[in-house]
């Protein structure tokens, strides 16, 4: 069976976790949903698709706080719900953040391109497992379960607008000071590059090579830029800094006229910060886990 795109939105793919700019939230949606963290969700960005359902799904989004109904009722982020045959999932405005990820009990499958046009089906690989058969029996009776993953537990790690730069060697200090100013988001070129406007930042280097790494900044014409996924291997713009990975998936949900600031730190800051990072989202994956296996003992009491 499969879910039929009725309205694609802006722009609609099938990426993996490791594919999308916003890594964190698929991988949250895939565990809600009893997937393994890197099967593929449908990343929607600004407007998202209008989705509709051929058969009984469990589902999950995260991402982008949206208003999303399926015909009267309204659904929240970082929670399973079991959607019926002729169910239509819309995605109306966003509270906080552009892009939203939906993960499908069981998994997708790309067709020939990943990126979704209106009237696409995509086919659905219902590769259950033991856990998806036990969350479709537990929620044979309800829509949705009594819990999900409350804002505030994720507040930390997508609600601050301060962005670690980790110090490039030879660039002068004084390109820090100058980046402490608060810049707005101008305008996103879609998965290439984040462009931002601020205090004009005086630097040039041309000794050295500027590879175009996910996460490095640079500057055009005095104003810095960040490199996202699709950026090229090598550019001829100043490479001043690189934003850690830890801090790419709140980077990912920036849209038009959202604020940032940056804070210097250097590599074994970083690598710190990144263990932290990943102790964090394994107690967070423990938990949902627990929370689902928590209702599946409560149904068979």
């Amino acid at each position: 069976m499969s879910i039929i795109i009725q309205d694609k939105g802006l722009l609609s793919t099938v990426v993996s976790s490791s594919e999308a700019l916003d890594n964190l939230s698929p991988q949250i949606a895939n565990k809600l949903v009893g997937n393994p963290v890197d099967e593929k969700t449908i990343e929607m960005v600004i407007r998202p698709a209008k989705i509709a359902f051929t058969e009984p799904t469990v589902i999950a989004f995260s991402g982008a706080l949206f208003n999303v109904t399926v015909g009267d009722k309204k659904l929240s982020a970082n929670r399973m719900y079991i959607l019926d045959r002729g169910d239509v999932l819309t995605f109306h405005d966003s509270d906080r953040g552009g892009r939203v990820y939906l993960a499908i009990a069981g998994g997708i499958k790309t067709n020939v391109s990943n990126v979704l046009e209106s009237g696409d089906e995509i086919t659905m690989r219902r590769d259950y497992t033991e856990l998806h058969d036990e969350i479709f029996s537990m929620m044979r009776n309800r829509s949705t379960v009594s819990w999900g993953i409350g804002s505030y537990s994720l507040a930390e790690v997508y609600l601050s607008d301060n962005f670690h730069i980790v110090k490039r060697k030879g660039v002068d200090e004084s390109v820090y000071r100058t980046l402490e100013d608060t810049y707005a988001v101008t305008f996103e070129k879609y998965r290439y590059a984040l462009n931002l406007e601020g205090e004009a930042v005086d630097y040039t280097d041309d000794s050295v090579d500027n590879y175009g790494v996910s996460g490095g900044v640079f500057l055009k014409d005095g104003q810095p830029f960040i490199a996202l996924n699709d950026f090229e291997d090598s550019t001829e713009y100043t490479h001043i800094g690189t934003i850690p990975s830890y801090h790419m998936h709140k980077l990912a949900q920036k849209t038009k006229d959202s604020k940032l600031k940056f804070t210097e730190i250097d590599v074994e800051h970083a690598y710190v910060n990144l263990y932290n990072y990943e102790m964090w989202k394994k107690s967070l994956f423990k938990a949902i886990d627990y929370k689902i296996s928590k209702e599946l003992v409560k149904e068979k009491m």
